[in-house]
């Protein structure tokens, strides 16, 4: 299996989600696309970097710890690549990252993690009205 290519067809998507838990992004997945959203995952970040090249999302959903990088600096890799992008970073450890760090690679929202499915739905709609 190539980890540079996503799992599901290039297509335009509303939301990405990066998480290497594979049951974590599952679920995240069934509940956004269960509100109507298009959802794509990826589970590494180099995947990731594939996928939004081809069909840029308009929110991501970032897990902190990837198996081949961290999630702020796949965030500050994907904000230079879709400035208009807006970045969800979430982290079941406590990160120490101070909000100067978290606005230079493109991080709209900072969550501990797992984050309820409500809140997290809300935070990505909130997002989506945004330009």
């Amino acid at each position: 299996m190539n980890d540079r290519l996503p799992e599901q067809p290039l297509e335009a998507c509303d939301v990405l989600v990066v998480d290497d838990d594979f049951a974590l992004s599952e679920a995240i997945t069934q509940f956004l696309t269960r509100g109507g959203l298009r959802v794509r995952k990826a589970h590494n970040a180099a995947a990731a970097l594939s996928f939004a090249a081809f069909a840029p999302p308009r929110v991501a959903i970032l897990d902190y710890q990837l198996p081949d990088s961290t999630g702020l600096a796949l965030a500050a890799e994907l904000h230079a690549e879709i400035p208009s992008l807006h970045i969800i970073l979430m982290s079941a450890n406590t990160v120490d990252i101070d909000q100067a760090t978290l606005d230079k690679a493109g991080v709209k929202v900072f969550v501990n993690k797992p984050m309820p499915p409500g809140p997290l739905r809300q935070a990505v709609m909130r997002l989506l009205q945004q330009p």
